[in-house]
């Protein structure tokens, strides 16, 4: 779990921008605020240590679209996070700099973990400095990150595994409706592309199975079950739709459903998949579901917050009056100038919701989320 987020100069996040999101948070803010940008910070990460930085670099069309935009020298790319691995504290961050637009290295990088026995141990690099405990000190260059190399060395292991296992999902539905190969690769992928080997893997949890096709009879009205074949090849999944009779139920394949009833059928898998994401993150789930089901998604966000910590990003006044605002930390992003500022809400916003005078997707309408309201807000410095 994420206890705090800092970052400064990612994409168009500014400098010093931290986050304490608690078990629940949701990212609320216009389209173009930035609010994607927060998420991707920790898809970042988990690439950068996964498969190396340079390919997590590459991936966001290289070290110009990942840093701040600046006129004069580079802005440094700072990213750290502090976390707590099953009761212990651990952190971990990184410097990224760089003297020219189109070079960059690793100018800092630090963990720190506490082992079971209450141990800590801490390794830290600045420039060609290392500083670690006896015998670990991993050959990398000025491009990668030590962590990568260090993955499966202990007492780093459960630090490397809570970063590579933060998964931020953008499911669309058109990855969703076509048979796909089958896939080994666990989690679920960010854009659902195994999303049907994920599902085979689900209904075998007769309750994993219950919850699902519960869930979709409330979305689409008719479907009383979910099943996986296969067809040349491929996998394909399958909905069971109710008719008039018995012998009118029918079996129709994905690629007959709506977006809707595909889109919350690949949430809904990400969230329930076992074993459980430490860090599970939901850009707008409210894209292409209709109103109505926006409850049982809260619902299940809810859920899923018992296991894991879920972070949302949304611009939907629906959702937000879907939710309870006493059960989750609220955070407003607007973007301004080029760049993303991020703040809690709370205290005189939050207290005519709590006495039900109004709905917090009132709040978001009204324009009332909008920055300069905080008492804590400052204006970001230039440069």
């Amino acid at each position: 779990m994420i206890r705090r987020l800092k970052v400064s100069n990612f994409r168009s996040l500014d400098r010093d921008v931290q986050v304490e999101p608690g078990r629940i948070a949701f990212f609320v803010g216009p389209n173009g605020a930035g609010k994607s940008n927060l998420l991707d910070v920790l898809s970042f990460v988990r690439e950068a240590v996964t498969v190396g930085l340079p390919a997590a670099v590459t991936s966001r069309n290289g070290i110009g679209a990942v840093r701040r935009h600046s006129r004069g020298h580079p802005h440094p790319v700072r990213v750290g996070l502090e976390l707590d691995l099953d009761g212990r504290p651990a952190a971990y961050g990184f410097v990224i700099v760089g003297d020219s637009r189109s070079e960059y290295r690793v100018g800092q990088e630090q963990a720190e973990v506490t082992t079971e026995q209450g141990e800590r141990v801490v390794f830290e690099r600045r420039g060609d400095t290392w500083r670690a405990p006896q015998g670990l000190h991993p050959r990398v260059d000025d491009q990668s990150l030590a962590l990568t190399a260090l993955g499966g060395v202990e007492p780093f292991r459960s630090l490397h595994e809570a970063l590579s296992r933060m998964v931020v999902y953008a499911v669309f539905p058109n990855n969703l409706e076509v048979p796909q190969r089958f896939d080994t690769a666990r989690p679920m992928r960010r854009h659902g592309e195994n999303w049907v080997s994920a599902l085979k893997d689900l209904l075998r949890d007769p309750d994993a199975r219950e919850q699902l096709v519960t869930a979709l009879g409330k979305v689409a009205g008719d479907i009383e079950d979910v099943r996986v074949t296969p067809a040349g090849g491929h996998l394909v999944a399958e909905f069971k739709q109710a008719g008039a009779s018995d012998r009118e139920k029918r079996w129709f394949d994905a690629g007959q459903q709506s977006d809707g009833t595909l889109r919350v059928a690949g949430l809904l898998t990400a969230l329930l998949q076992r074993p459980p994401l430490p860090v599970v993150g939901i850009e707008e789930p409210e894209l292409t579901v209709h109103p109505g089901v926006l409850p049982v998604i809260w619902d299940f966000l809810l859920q899923a917050a018992e296991v894991s910590q879920i972070l949302v990003t949304t611009h939907s006044p629906a959702l937000l009056d879907a939710i309870d605002v006493e059960r989750v930390r609220l955070f407003s992003v607007e973007r301004r100038g080029g760049r993303t500022a991020v703040r809690r809400v709370g205290g005189e916003h939050l207290d005519p919701i709590k006495k039900g005078l109004y709905r917090a997707g009132d709040l978001l309408l009204s324009g009332d989320l909008q920055l300069p309201l905080f008492q804590d807000f400052d204006e970001p410095e230039g440069g």
